[in-house]
């Protein structure tokens, strides 16, 4: 009985490893420079609404060279 109790164990830290691993990856993000954004990126919001709402991405934000960086799954 205690095999058959290491063996089920075993097997289920290995699901949860897995589950884990997949969690993990599909997490990832990647940030693009924006082709369409126009004009200076001022940190107020504007980049992110550009990003959200034009390009469908999950965020935008200025960086320290007042391009516009949109946010996506990789």
């Amino acid at each position: 009985m205690e095999k058959k109790a290491v063996a089920a164990l075993s097997f289920l830290f290995l699901v949860l490893f897995v589950a884990q691993e997949i969690a993990v990856s599909e997490a990832k993000t990647c940030e693009n420079l924006s082709d369409t954004f126009k004009g200076p990126c001022i940190p107020d919001g504007n980049c992110n609404k550009h990003c959200k709402n034009n390009e469908h991405l999950l965020s935008g934000r200025c960086r320290d060279d007042f391009r516009c960086w949109c946010t996506r799954n990789c």
